[in-house]
Parts: structure tokens; C-alpha cells; sequence
């Protein structure tokens, strides 16, 4: 999405500068050089990068692995829920299987094998949060 913001935002300005010499259909292309230069921004901002969050107090960020996935019959906001099995993955630690439940809106595609970033807290590494 950032990528085709930054090339709106090029195909907007090279809009207008041709709008501005070429005298054929100048305010169509000014015009429309705008919208798609001001699109082109708005795509760019929503899909740049965005911070990485702190752990909340307490908690460590780590790696964890989806091992398993399985539907739910109960639904959050329209998005069927999901039991992850996940192996968590902590800084000089050991494994540790972990399940939890989580709406599938939050992460996009599920499969095995995918790894997400999570805070978990060191006393009891069945507590987990999506970073």
C-alpha cells in the first residue's frame, strides 16, 4: 500500500506538470493530477510502516509460532473466532506451547508455520498478547 501511495503521489505531480505545458485538456489534467496526487497521500500514510509497540509493563516482547489453528463457532465484530497453538519462542528461553484465542480480523491469514510477534510475561508464559 505504501509503495502505491508513493506512486500516485508521482503519477499526480507528472499529472500536473503536464497539465501546466501542455495546453490541450490542461484543467483535466490539473484536476485530476490533484485528486490522484492527494489519493496517492492518503495510501501512503495508512500503509507506511508503523512503530513497534512497547510491551506493557511486565511483559517481554518474544517470537511465537503458529503449530495449529481451529475454528470457533463465536464471532467478534463479524470475524469468527480462533484457538492458535503457538509455540513461544523467548530470548535464551525454552519452547512453550501456548493456546489462545483471538478474532481472525486481527491477524490476517492464519497458516502454520507463520510467526507473529507477542509479549509475554516471564512468570507465567501462558500470558500472551499480540505486539
Amino acid at each position: 500500500m505504501f509503495v502505491a501511495g508513493v506512486a500516485m503521489i508521482a503519477i499526480g505531480l507528472a499529472m500536473i506538470v503536464a497539465g501546466i505545458f501542455v495546453p490541450v485538456a490542461r484543467l483535466g489534467l490539473i484536476g485530476g493530477g490533484i485528486g490522484v496526487l492527494l489519493a496517492g497521500a492518503l495510501n501512503a500514510y495508512l500503509g507506511a510502516p508503523s512503530r513497534p509497540a512497547k510491551a506493557p509493563e511486565g511483559m517481554r516482547k518474544a517470537k511465537a509460532t503458529i503449530l495449529d489453528a481451529t475454528a470457533l463457532p463465536e464471532q467478534v465484530a463479524g470475524y469468527r473466532m480462533v484457538e492458535l497453538t503457538l509455540e513461544l519462542q523467548p530470548k535464551g528461553g525454552i519452547p512453550t506451547q501456548v493456546k489462545r484465542k483471538i478474532s481472525s480480523g486481527r491477524l490476517g491469514r492464519i497458516e502454520p508455520g507463520r510467526k507473529l510477534d507477542v509479549f509475554y510475561d516471564p512468570a507465567d508464559p501462558q500470558k500472551i498478547e499480540l505486539a
